[in-house]
Formats: C-alpha cells, sequence, structure tokens
C-alpha cells in the first residue's frame, strides 16, 4: 500500500486521561509493522477532515470537556458526521458519552463498577457509572467504555479495524508482532488474577 494512513486525534493533551492516546501508537505501529506508513494528526471542530482515515476521542475529566466544548462547540458533531460518512471513529470512556448525548441517544445511571471486564472477548478496565453498552460497533466505527490503550490489550481488535479499512493484510506476521501479540495475552490474563 502507498497511501499513508492518516489518523487524527481531538485534543490528545486533554483527552488522555488513561492513556487513551496510545490506542493511535498501537494502530500506528501495527500498521507499520506491516510495511504500512501513518501519522497521527491533531484536530478540532474546524479541522478539514477529507484527508483523514480515522478520528478519535479520547476520555477527559469534567474540567477538560468544559473547557474544551466552550472553546471548539462543533468538534463532537464533527466527529459523529465523521462517523455517519462510514469512516472509522474511535471514541472512549467520556469521549463515547458525548458522542451519545449528540445522537441523543439516553444515557441511564446505574451502580459504579471499576474493574477488569471481558465484553466479547475484548478485555479491558471499566471505571464508570454510565449504564451504556460498553463495546458498541457502528459500521467501521468503534465505542468503547473501556480505558486506556484498549488496542495494546486486545491485537485482534486492532487488526479487525486495519483489515477492516482495507489499511494492510493483517494475516502476515513477524516478529514484533508475535512479541506483542504475547505480551497482550500475558496481560489479559493478568488483568483478571486478583
Amino acid at each position: 500500500m502507498s497511501k499513508k494512513v492518516r489518523l487524527g486525534t481531538f485534543y490528545p493533551k486533554d483527552l488522555d486521561l488513561n492513556g487513551d492516546q496510545a490506542n493511535l501508537l498501537v494502530l500506528a505501529a501495527r500498521l507499520k509493522w506491516r510495511g504500512v506508513s501513518s501519522e497521527i494528526v491533531s484536530v478540532t471542530g474546524d479541522s478539514d477532515f477529507s484527508n483523514l482515515d480515522l478520528l478519535f476521542i479520547g476520555h477527559g475529566s469534567l474540567a477538560a470537556w468544559g473547557s474544551l466544548l466552550a472553546n471548539d462547540r462543533k468538534f463532537i458533531s464533527s466527529a459523529v458526521e465523521f462517523m455517519q460518512t462510514g469512516k472509522p471513529l474511535i471514541a472512549v470512556s467520556s469521549g463515547y458519552i458525548k458522542v451519545l448525548e449528540h445522537l441523543s441517544e439516553p444515557i441511564q445511571t446505574g451502580e459504579h463498577r471499576s474493574e477488569f471486564v471481558d465484553v466479547e472477548g475484548v478485555v479491558g478496565y471499566l471505571n464508570s457509572s454510565a449504564d451504556v453498552p460498553l463495546l458498541q460497533r457502528r459500521g467501521s466505527s468503534l465505542l468503547t467504555m473501556l480505558h486506556g490503550p484498549i488496542l495494546a490489550k486486545n491485537p485482534d481488535l486492532c487488526d479487525q479495524i486495519i483489515s477492516g479499512n482495507g489499511w494492510a493484510d493483517v494475516s502476515l506476521k513477524n516478529k514484533q508482532l508475535d512479541e506483542v501479540d504475547s505480551l497482550a495475552k500475558v496481560s489479559r490474563k493478568t488483568a483478571f488474577e486478583n
């Protein structure tokens, strides 16, 4: 593939409360190990998304969200429009909640949960009282309440994003991929040993 995969991220310094931005580093590394170049670019609601292949919204504090939305009122609507064109959006935790709010979808509050969970074979850390699906696929988009670099712990999920968008042949394996996949397997097992 000669095309560079361009990964856009909203406010990476503010929406990285649990290391969520590392999801893009994992995605970029897995592309590189398959011979595909990529670039991570910061975007705002006014950015031109036409040359982007994916958008990412991480998790942020209430204070961060208040400030960001006061200064860039359209970035969530821009992300939702991008998703509705069929291009992939990844939204994590409060980023996911903001997308649902924009879509006027109901968000209930339940018992606060703080634990590792396995959702459809995807392992991640949940720390929320929002009663919404923990993992939701909408077309090529992924919305999740699971914190942190979920793609590091779930390489198959990352490869689904890569193959689903035609960016690389994920059947290609090599030493780097084998090593990180082994680490992910151990990490997934360790999450439930306590």
